[in-house]
């Protein structure tokens, strides 16, 4: 299996898309144009609707402007709907003290979570490919991770309530990409920004990973992408642990509180219990953008038996960790 439709073709059976109404964010680069051009021609055969979203992140004066008008043409030339909105990216940022790359992430997932349950779709589609998946995990290992982090991207996972954010191209290279856009004669912009070394994951792309492939290992990515593949496999097994731990260990929570039974907890590994505080974490849709190895640990140290009354800590994302007895006490605090 070779060709992009076939493999897309798959991951639409894999993740259960058949006859679904799917959301497409399509920036205008190649993977995304790619992902739209191919759920285009698998619509009929996979009895899927389609409706493409592009988000204008106002951060290249002229040319987002020209992306936004690039993609409605190519959307209008494909009879594919399309909803377009326009965001101030540089201004939120300042506005909220944050990083260009991560309040634009999060203003991106925002907005294709709102579209898609406006018009009433179940899945939103992201063009995430092989290649991201690669970078993905060796940046996660560069800043400190665990198992979930060297896991990677998933291919679906939930996005709010009803919703469910699929990545179809996971197992698809880029070259993949361009070959099947080349094949077909479909153009797409290029982000310059795509190119500057200010940005970590730009710098991952373009400096580090062809100096690994260069000096260390010319397969370095399939060797990233196998390592994510073994990890996947460990998280699934040890989510279902931690999950049950979890539910013997907390005794009381709310949208900004958690009460922690530690007595459930003492004689349990370290990495089952740093695990159950990462699961906790997505229950209780706390930030964990910012939450690496050490702050897991911590979380894990507090609960043993050693810990005195009384010792506290205060978390990324504003979440403050404090002993009280026998009770772990979290609290959101902004």
């Amino acid at each position: 299996m070779n060709s992009l439709p076939e493999k897309l073709g798959s991951a639409i059976t894999n993740c259960g898309l058949r006859g679904s109404r799917i959301l497409v964010g399509v920036s205008g680069g190649a993977d995304s144009v790619a992902l739209l051009r191919g759920l285009r021609e698998l619509q009929d055969e996979q009895q899927i609707e389609i409706i493409a979203a592009h988000l204008n992140h106002q951060l290249r004066g002229e040319q987002s402007g020209d992306d936004a008008t690039w993609v409605e043409a190519l959307c209008a030339k494909l009879g594919v709907g399309l909803i377009l909105e326009g965001r101030n990216i540089a201004d939120i940022a300042e506005q909220r003290g944050h990083g260009l790359e991560e309040t634009a992430r999060q203003q991106r997932y925002e907005f294709l979570s709102l579209a898609a349950e406006r018009e009433g779709c179940s899945h939103v589609a992201v063009a995430h490919t092989a290649d991201d998946q690669a970078e993905t995990i060796l940046h996660h290992v560069l800043r400190g991770t665990g198992i979930a982090g060297l896991s990677g991207m998933s291919m679906m996972r939930p996005l709010g309530d009803a919703l469910q954010l699929v990545r179809p191209l996971l197992d698809v290279s880029r070259v993949d990409v361009e070959t099947y856009l080349l094949g077909i004669g479909q153009s797409f912009r290029t982000d310059d920004s795509n190119s500057e070394q200010s940005f970590t994951r730009n710098r991952i792309r373009h400096s580090l990973l062809p100096s690994l492939k260069r000096d260390f290992n010319p397969q370095v990515e399939q060797a990233l992408l196998r390592l994510g593949r073994l990890a996947g496999d460990v998280r699934v097994m040890t989510e279902e642990l931690a999950g049950r731990l979890l539910d013997s260990a907390l005794i009381e929570k709310n949208e900004m509180t958690c009460r922690i039974d530690c007595a459930q907890l003492i004689d349990k590994p370290v990495h089952l219990v740093r695990e159950c505080f990462s699961l906790l974490w997505k229950r209780q849709n706390w930030p964990r953008k910012r939450m690496g190895f050490a702050d897991w640990n911590r979380l894990a140290t507090m609960t043993r038996a050693d810990q005195t009354d009384g010792s506290a800590d205060t978390l990324p994302g504003h979440i403050e960790a404090a002993r009280r007895g026998s009770l772990l006490v979290l609290r959101r605090m902004g």
